[in-house]
């Protein structure tokens, strides 16, 4: 793979729109192979290219092509993907999609639309620099496609943090200092580089988890390799956080078909094109 200093270059068309559309295409980033599949689903692909080690999947609904990447978890891994992509091939608009965990009042399934997002130092639990804007006039186009889709949306603030907060203390604690809608881990690093190039950005995600609830064991652990076994340990002392993945296993499954239905309507709305220059 090529260093990150030198900007690399797409396969030839692999980022050319088809039939001489003039159309940019639609980037789309999850961070887990879940999450993507759940946007797969609607959007589906036909080709790979595969920038500076990151796997883009490709598809086509009319005259707007889609590149569908998964980014893997955090926002390092989320900003190293996006940068890659980003530098190498202009954007009509950059998603950050996948599951959420809501600060506000909701259901498992709602659709959060951010308006900004913000990182947030976890050690002084303070919100660093300012809100990277997400694009109005998108935003409003994604909510109308909810509305005629019959989703129930919440618009607001996300925060993103470097690791998981899986007690619903935390979370408590982080809505206080925040206000915000939704938390998530990637959005912001994706969005600080979509600023960089100049793209527009949008914030589409499904709750997958409520602010009131603890999830059922410290997801940090199976983050790093070096701590498999220390997660495995704790999963096996603990029968009781079975039953709470089970749980969660049928939160995410709601939370990802209701991202399929939502990209369902997207694709049929033409929200977020953007054409080339002449």
């Amino acid at each position: 793979s090529r260093s990150l200093n030198t900007p690399p270059t797409p396969s030839v068309g692999a980022g050319q729109p088809r039939s001489g559309s003039s159309v940019l295409p639609i980037a789309i980033f999850a961070a887990t192979r879940w999450e993507l599949q759940a946007v797969r689903r609607a959007l589906p692909t036909d080709r790979v290219a595969t920038i500076a080690g990151v796997r883009c999947h490709i598809g086509q609904s009319g005259d707007r092509t889609y590149w569908l990447i998964q980014t893997g978890v955090g926002p390092e891994a989320a900003g190293i993907a996006a940068r890659r992509v980003l530098t190498a091939q202009a954007m009509s608009l950059v998603i950050s999609t996948g599951f959420a965990c809501a600060l506000a009042s909701a259901q498992v399934g709602d659709l959060i639309l951010g308006t900004e997002v913000s990182p947030v130092d976890l050690e002084g639990m303070w919100m660093k620099g300012e809100p990277l804007l997400c694009d109005e006039a998108v935003r409003s186009g994604c909510f109308a496609v909810a509305q005629d889709a019959g989703m129930v949306v919440r618009t607001g603030t996300v925060v993103s943090v470097p690791r998981v907060l899986w007690q619903a203390e935390d979370k408590r604690r982080l809505r206080r200092l925040t206000d915000a809608t939704g938390l998530d881990m990637e959005s912001a690093a994706i969005a600080s580089v979509a600023r960089e190039q100049g793209m527009p950005m949008a914030i589409v995600r499904t709750v997958s988890d409520l602010v009131d609830e603890d999830l059922p064991l410290d997801f940090n652990l199976f983050l790093r390799p070096t701590d498999w076994i220390k997660g495995m340990r704790t999963l096996i002392r603990r029968p009781s956080s079975f039953t709470g993945l089970n749980r969660l296993r049928t939160q995410s499954r709601v939370a990802a078909d209701r991202l399929t239905e939502w990209f369902q309507h997207y694709a049929d709305a033409g929200v977020g094109s953007r054409r080339l220059p002449r």
